[in-house]
This record gives structure tokens, C-alpha cells and sequence, in this order.
């Protein structure tokens, strides 16, 4: 999305953490997630409405619900009815452990255009480790259950010490269990992955075999209408490319305060008290501030500076 966001009314895509609790604790959570993490001012029901008719209003193409585990929301339903009837094209990002027949049932009965599952391996021991209190064969269950139910689904993967090896493995088990698309990028040096780094952390000497090994897959796959996507950038190289091309989307975390990138603690709006549109405007500027682009140089000298995503500062 290298659109230039001045031209655009609003974003053409909006990353929407819904909640921050989730029934795992993977070791390499970005949004520090897990058992008991809800934020203790999350959006009400009757506030997350409202925001989904601003999205509706604004016709914003394309929305995705993550979390945390975005289905453990009470409201989640009633979330995705709102959205889907009223326009907006939504897919839901899911550890998978709750995809049952009747759920994925109604995935489909209102029209979610995808659901994303993360696999972070290709055997039950890596994914096990990656995603504490989580169970690989849940996960490949819910996966058919969708399939079944005649609902796309797309993979996500994240690499660690212990899995890398197996990206070959988990990209033919993804195709093998009906799903359009694959994605995958370097780990990201924030949120959880900070303090299990020790862990999770794969060796630098290893990237090069693992996307050699992912653009062998993707033109083997691309016959066939399975699309594997794969990000070699890094976090600092990605942040400077924002810099100069600021994507059309923006992450709404669960209080309501809109955040210009996951990797960046800045904030340009609260839609508890901001229009769609102000909080746009005020993105767009954001990007342009001195602050971001000195946080981003300090970032070269220092990565420690993003495990501190929510500590939460607005851009101005």
C-alpha cells in the first residue's frame, strides 16, 4: 500500500486489536498478550459499535480483528455482524483454538473474506514451544474446520531458533491443509520476544537458507494458486521505508488509541473522543514529526527502545 495517504479520505486497511487477553502466551507476542492481560480500559461493546459505524461510514475497504485472541472478546459476534453487514471486508487473525464447527460455521454465514492462523512450526514440538498452552493438532483442526465450512484461510509463521529449519515443512503442510496463502517475516525484537530473545532468537547465519527456502516454495506453489508472501526486511529497514512511504492503514489497539505501526509506541488519536477522520488527519501528519524519525535513528543504537511499545506517546 504505497498510496499517497494525502489523496485518501481514510485508510484502506485498519488493523483493530480488539482485545489484549488471550488463552495463550506465546513466547514472541508482540502485544505482550495472554492469560489475564486485557487492558483494564478496553473498549465497551456500545464504544467498539461506534467505531465500526465510523469505519462503515467512512467505507473503509478492508478491516482485520486481532487481538490477544480476538474471540475471546464476549462481543466478538456481534463485532463481526455489525462490520460485515455493514460493507466492510473483514478477516480475523486467530491462534485457531476456538474455530469450532458451529464458529466457523458463522464465519461464513456473514461473509469474513478470510481468517488468518498462526503456525510457528511444522511439528507439535516447535509449536508447543512457541505458543505456551497452545496445542499444534487444535490449531490444524480448526484449520480444516474452516476449510470445511468453505472459509479462505491464510498461515502465518514466525521464525525462532527452533523452528526455522522447519519453514519448508509447515509451507507444504499449509497447502496441504487448503489454505490460499502463506506469510512469514523475521521475528520482531519487541513485546514478549524482548525478554525470551535467549530462546527464540534465530541465528543471523540462517536467514539466507530460510528465504532461499520460502522463494523455492513460492514458485513452486505459485502454479497451483497458493501465494507464499515473506518480508525480508528488517525492523529498522522497515520503520525507515514507513518514513518515506507511510502505509494506508493505521492499528487501533483496544482502548480505542490509534497507533501509526505496531513497532512504534506512538499514538496520533482516541477514538473514544476523535472523529475517523481527525485521527486521519492527524496520522498523516504523525509520520512527518521529528519525534518519529529521531526515535527511529536512536533505534539503530539501541533496539532495547522497542520493548517499550506501551509505554505509549503521542506524535505531534
Amino acid at each position: 500500500m504505497s498510496e499517497n495517504t494525502s489523496d485518501l479520505a481514510a485508510p484502506l486497511y485498519v488493523a483493530w486489536q480488539i482485545t489484549n487477553e488471550c488463552n495463550l502466551a506465546c513466547l514472541h507476542c508482540i502485544e505482550e498478550s495472554g492469560p489475564g492481560k486485557a487492558f483494564k480500559d478496553e473498549l465497551t461493546t456500545a464504544e467498539a459499535y461506534k467505531v465500526i459505524d465510523e469505519l462503515v461510514k467512512a467505507e473503509v475497504p478492508y478491516v482485520s480483528f486481532s487481538g490477544g485472541e480476538p474471540m475471546v472478546r464476549p462481543d466478538f459476534w456481534g463485532m463481526v455482524e455489525r462490520i460485515t453487514k455493514g460493507g466492510v471486508g473483514l478477516k480475523v487473525e486467530t491462534n485457531g483454538h476456538y474455530l469450532t464447527p458451529e464458529n466457523c460455521g458463522k464465519f461464513k454465514e456473514f461473509g469474513v473474506k478470510a481468517v488468518q492462523v498462526s503456525i510457528d512450526g511444522g511439528s507439535p514440538a516447535s509449536f508447543n514451544k512457541m505458543r505456551v498452552h497452545g496445542r499444534f493438532e487444535t490449531a490444524l483442526d480448526g484449520i480444516r474446520e474452516l476449510r470445511k465450512a468453505g472459509v479462505p484461510v491464510e498461515v502465518n509463521f514466525v521464525p525462532a531458533k527452533f523452528n526455522i529449519k522447519e519453514i519448508g515443512k509447515t509451507v507444504d503442510l499449509a497447502y496441504e491443509l487448503g489454505a490460499y496463502s502463506f506469510y512469514t517475516g523475521k521475528i520482531m525484537y519487541t513485546g514478549n520476544a524482548v525478554r525470551t530473545w535467549h530462546i527464540t532468537a534465530p541465528d543471523e547465519a540462517d536467514y539466507p537458507e530460510y528465504f532461499a527456502t520460502l522463494k523455492a516454495k513460492a514458485s513452486e506453489y505459485k502454479p497451483k494458486n497458493f501465494r507464499v508472501f515473506y518480508h525480508e526486511m528488517g525492523l529498522l529497514e522497515e520503520l525507515r521505508y514507513r518514513l518515506v512511504n507511510p502505509a494506508a492503514l493505521f492499528i487501533i489497539i483496544p482502548n480505542g488509541k490509534v497507533k501509526l505501526i505496531n513497532a512504534l509506541p506512538f499514538i496520533c488519536g482516541d477514538l473514544r473522543t476523535d472523529s475517523l477522520q481527525q485521527v486521519w488527519k492527524n496520522f498523516q501528519v504523525a509520520w512527518k514529526s521529528p519525534q518519529v524519525s529521531a526515535f527511529i535513528d536512536r533505534l539503530a543504537e539501541d533496539p532495547s527502545i522497542v520493548s517499550r511499545l506501551h509505554q505509549l506517546e503521542e506524535a505531534v
